[in-house]
């Protein structure tokens, strides 16, 4: 096999090697991880819209369990509290909301499950991705939605690592199809 050393050939090698990097970590990941929709208390929806929570601690999984199939008033512990970061992570979107795009925020931190939390940190995942600087900076990149519980396991719902390997390889043909065009 010979590495192209032209400037399109080299950008071509990157794009491989990043996609396949990035396939091996989300599959390392998501082995690891579930995923639960966070949206308003059932029977309680005002706004309509939801968040995707990455849980890895068994105990925190069982709860979200707890909490879908016993319900908030009797699980209690409703409110997940978390630390937010900018930037789409593939994942982060409103499962309420069909070929939602996805939220221009994503959890990184799960910080536990809480019966209340401060105002500050009180919202809406789409008052957060109206003004996401504005939340970072107010709230330390924390949330704590009052209204919000988790209401559904989305495991599998979110992309498997070979779906993310097959846009890779398309966005790979992509470029050699350009690249073919202009030779």
């Amino acid at each position: 096999m010979t590495l192209h050393t032209t400037p399109t050939g080299a950008i071509v090698w990157r794009v491989a090697l990043s996609c396949l990097f990035v396939t091996v970590m989300f599959h390392s990941a998501n082995a690891e991880t579930r995923y639960f929709k966070v949206a308003e208390w059932p029977g309680l929806e005002r706004l309509g819209d939801s968040f995707v929570l990455p849980l890895t601690d068994p105990a925190a999984i069982t709860h979200a369990e707890d909490l879908i199939s016993l319900g908030p008033d009797v699980a209690g512990g409703t409110i997940p509290v978390c630390l937010i970061t900018p930037g789409a992570d593939g994942i982060n979107r409103d499962f309420n909301q069909k070929d939602a795009p996805p939220w221009s925020w994503h959890v990184t931190e799960f910080q536990g499950f809480a019966d209340f939390t401060i105002e500050l940190i009180d919202g809406n995942p789409t008052t957060v991705e109206n003004d996401v600087p504005w939340w970072m900076n107010n709230t330390d990149g924390q949330i704590g939605f009052w209204s919000y519980t988790v209401v559904e396991d989305v495991t599998h719902q979110v992309p498997e690592p070979s779906s993310m390997l097959l846009l890779c390889i398309g966005a790979f043909a992509l470029i050699g199809m350009r690249r073919r065009k202009r030779n």
